[in-house]
């Protein structure tokens, strides 16, 4: 543990011992509280000053200005939301935090994001490309939870991040029979292209599927020529492949890049397919994608020109809101509706992250709901999971993406929220009343996505979705997640610990006034993001500006959201555009 540009002598090992102290007591407290599982400790000496919540305003969070155990919150007035400059954070942090709040609060027998004020986000049909929404589900009925999230840019195309975090474009090249790229070798015979390694200098080195180095012929660049019998390897789109004389690692594997920085999938599950997750209870991650309803009406109203002007950002001012409101009062049986129960919350969107109850050490420490789920059959060599049918099961929040419009920023707020016992975090620092602290890389322990400590690399993806929807891994079962970026921000950044000090010190604040046993104590915000209310760009990013959620982004750290969440103000036809399902969403009526 080190200590910033501390003091000398005495007094800087007595603020030694004392942190160390800190920390000592606090992992004792968490052995006592939690046996079996690891936990995200958050440090409680970050300056509180950095960020806080007063209690007057906590208590007016809820419903009739008292705090209680899994009491109802109230959503963040989007409408007034108001901060001294798009630099200061914790004005953001709050709305965060409270939208967090609210959306998990228990109402009737489910919870607020559960409730007919949302509507579930069908996956793309697959002829039409199209989106479909749909009310929620009764209790224990199927939900569109889907084992994987696809990953699009900002023009819709498929993308994969490398270790570095840069965004890349992916290349699907022609491939033979078995799926596999094959070329001539330097004795001009055919050889199928099993994976990639990389050689000195970073050149490519070619291996067959037995594992041995194919003898490729070579472009003046010192890049494998790719050719087959027919001339020049080509893309699926006949344009002709061009390698760069380097790799990149994308998902924990050497990938092949092209001379204009695009990846090239060499073998099923690499670069830009979707990314399947497993728990260390064995669980599959299951995402479901929401929209409130004063976003799936606004979408209604711009898609059907019923909302004049056609808007071009997403509402932040009661105007907006007003007429939004307008086409849900004149919108046919049985989608009239008079008013929003919640519609200062603006337009949101929500994905999140779940796993089965079944096998975790406490159950009871999670927001679950009661649903039916997709079920798989395994293959004799664990290699492919078949979709076999539903069963009924209990499901546990493991992550969050909270993101929605406020007074001044149509490019949305986008925070992440994440269970304590998910995932080790890198070493990061912070800052105290007295210095800047160092906080070691969190060890070895009971964490549901790992079941060693935090590592240097971000985590290799080994399982992916296959054709008609069955799963395919090497085998097939949990690997060690990392969170990369702690609480959002890059550890080599001039403000990561003072952004790092904001994010502890807002958790810090809500999680010590929330009543003791409120299930919601066990979730940490990791960041939040947003631009100066213009559409995100590299240069206007604010906040948490690597942020990522591990259950989420898994195999795309340490990327952020705006590095394919750009573009535009809505969305696009195909998933571009700043919100990925903003342009093929059907309209709720015609």
């Amino acid at each position: 543990m080190n200590i910033g540009h501390p003091p000398t002598g005495k007094r800087n090992i007595a603020t030694v011992c004392n942190t160390m102290m800190h920390w000592l007591v606090a992992l004792a407290v968490l052995l006592i509280a939690h046996p079996a599982t690891a936990q995200t400790i958050l440090p409680s000496d970050a300056d509180p000053t950095a960020c806080s919540v007063s209690p007057e305003d906590f208590q007016k969070w809820f419903a009739d200005n008292a705090i209680a155990k899994d009491g109802i919150v109230l959503p963040a007035n989007s409408l007034t939301f108001t901060a001294p400059d798009n630099t200061a954070l914790c004005p953001f942090f709050r709305w965060s935090e409270q939208m967090f709040l609210w959306l998990t609060s228990p109402l009737g027998s489910g919870h607020v994001f559960d409730t007919p004020q949302f509507y579930e986000v069908l996956p793309a049909d697959p002829a039409s490309g199209k989106r479909t929404l749909r009310a929620p589900a009764a209790p224990g009925q199927f939900r569109s939870f889907a084992p994987s999230i696809a990953l699009r840019g900002s023009q819709g195309q498929e993308v994969a991040f490398d270790s570095t975090g840069k965004v890349h474009d992916v290349v699907h090249p022609e491939t033979g029979p078995a799926g596999k790229i094959v070329l001539l070798n330097a004795a001009n015979q055919l050889a199928e292209v099993g994976r990639v390694l990389t050689g000195s200098g970073g050149r490519p080195v070619l291996l067959d599927r037995s594992n041995k180095a194919i003898d490729v012929k070579t472009a003046p660049n010192g890049s494998p020529l790719l050719l087959n019998e027919s001339g020049p390897l080509r893309d699926k789109a006949g344009a002709v492949i061009d390698l760069a004389p380097a790799t990149v690692l994308v998902e924990g594997k050497p990938t092949l890049l092209t001379t204009s920085g695009a990846v090239v999938e060499t073998e099923e599950g690499q670069a830009g397919s979707g990314g399947v997750l497993m728990a260390q209870n064995k669980s599959l991650v299951y995402y479901l994608i929401e929209v409130n309803d004063v976003f799936a009406y606004f979408k209604t109203g711009a898609a059907d020109a019923k909302i004049n002007p056609a808007p071009t950002q997403f509402p932040t001012v009661q105007d907006t809101l007003d007429k939004i409101t307008t086409v849900a009062q004149q919108a046919p049986p049985p989608n009239t509706k008079q008013q929003f129960p919640d519609g200062i919350a603006l337009t949101m969107e929500i994905k999140s992250s779940w796993v089965e109850t079944a096998g975790l050490a406490n159950p009871q420490d999670y927001v679950t709901i009661n649903t039916t789920i997709p079920t798989y059959t395994p293959s004799a060599d664990n290699k492919t999971w078949t979709p076999s049918g539903t069963k009924p099961a209990t499901l546990a929040l493991v992550g969050m993406h909270v993101v929605g419009s406020a007074n001044g920023h149509p490019e949305m707020i986008w925070a992440t929220f994440e269970h304590v016992n998910n995932t080790p975090n890198t070493q990061y620092t912070y800052k105290t009343t007295s210095g800047t602290v160092t906080k070691p890389a969190d060890g070895a322990g009971s964490w549901l996505f790992s079941a060693d400590g935090a590592s240097a690399n971000a985590p290799a993806q080994t399982m992916s979705v296959g054709p008609q929807n069955s799963i395919i891994g090497q085998p097939i079962g949990p690997i060690n997640v990392t969170r990369m970026n702690a609480w959002g921000s890059d550890p080599t950044g001039s403000q990561a610990a003072d952004n790092n000090t904001a994010v502890i010190s807002i958790n810090n604040s809500v999680i010590d006034q929330l009543a003791a046993g409120d299930v919601r104590k066990n979730y940490i915000m990791i960041g939040s993001i947003w631009t100066n209310g213009l559409a995100p760009t590299t240069g206007n990013r604010l906040g948490t500006t690597t942020i990522a959620n591990s259950t989420m982004e898994t195999f795309k750290q340490p990327g952020a959201c705006f590095d394919c969440h750009d573009n535009n103000m809505l969305g696009s036809s195909g998933g571009g555009g700043l919100s990925h399902i903003w342009g093929d969403i059907i309209p709720l009526f015609p």
